[in-house]
């Protein structure tokens, strides 16, 4: 008789969770940088099948909207629909924690995530495309403003993007969450003619030391272009190591140190 449940995680189910994660991606997994900080955190499902974990799903709240993450599975125990009852399951918590809106983060190329995404009724709000650049000194001084509190600020974030990138989750852009940012001095803008051709929105991660996020909202290749050179910049005096920025922006400038990784469907469901 097959047993199963589904319940937190414990610190002593690392070592069989990390095992089947090792392969998930070509270049290997997150999931060990992630784990201690997600059990403290304690939103870390574990699907157990006769006492032993084969599966995981980890989700965040934010707004009345849970994000959901680091779906796994063994791969000696994939087509049981294991993925979809911990998606589930943290609806199931989401939804008694008053949330209304669930997301996920796809890669445009993982058909099986999507086609499951698309099963549970899933639909894709945005395309976002995911940038490494590396640090460096430039001679280029670019003109980057901070941002400050006014109504123009907020009203370009708010209608140019749902969400901002923290730590590689979608969080929702609201009035508060802007007001917070440029408040901690995280917004900067450059202008053309007296009009905003880029803005960005930066962080640091919480689990990777000395990278930073950006995330960027452009409508001018040479605002684009002036974002990326005060980061790489800032990078060099600040001992940052990585610079990684997501963006809706389909083209980026041309930029030796500028490589684009990955497209990703940002999914939404009404639950």
């Amino acid at each position: 008789m097959v047993y199963v449940i589904i319940r937190k995680a414990k610190a002593s189910d690392k070592n069989m969770v990390l095992e089947f994660c090792k392969t998930t991606f070509s270049w290997g997994d997150y999931i060990g940088d992630v784990w201690n900080y997600w059990i403290r955190e304690g939103n870390l499902l574990v699907l157990i099948e006769n006492n032993i974990p084969v599966a995981i799903c980890h989700s965040s709240f934010f707004d009345r909207q849970v994000w959901i993450e680091g779906i796994r599975v063994n791969e000696n125990f994939r087509k049981k629909g294991f993925a979809k009852e911990l998606v589930l399951k943290s609806e199931s918590i989401a939804k008694n924690k008053n949330c209304v809106i669930s997301k996920m983060l796809i890669e445009t190329n993982n058909k099986k995530s999507l086609n499951l995404a698309d099963y549970l009724n899933y639909k894709k709000e945005e395309t976002w495309n995911f940038y490494s650049l590396i640090p460096k000194k430039s001679y280029k001084k670019p003109k980057v403003t901070v941002a400050i509190k006014n109504t123009k600020i907020i009203n370009l974030l708010l209608s140019n993007s749902s969400s901002y990138v923290k730590s590689w989750k979608w969080i929702p852009l609201t009035k508060p969450n802007i007001v917070s940012l440029i408040n901690e001095q995280r917004i900067l803008y450059t202008t053309h003619d007296d009009k905003i051709n880029a803005l960005v929105i930066f962080t640091e991660s919480e689990h990777f030391e000395k990278t930073l996020m950006l995330t960027l909202i452009s409508n001018s290749v040479n605002g684009s272009e002036n974002i990326i050179t005060y980061f790489q910049n800032y990078a060099i005096d600040n001992n940052i190591k990585r610079i990684q920025i997501l963006t809706k922006t389909i083209k980026l400038p041309k930029n030796e140190n500028l490589d684009k990784k990955f497209s990703f469907c940002l999914m939404k469901k009404e639950i």
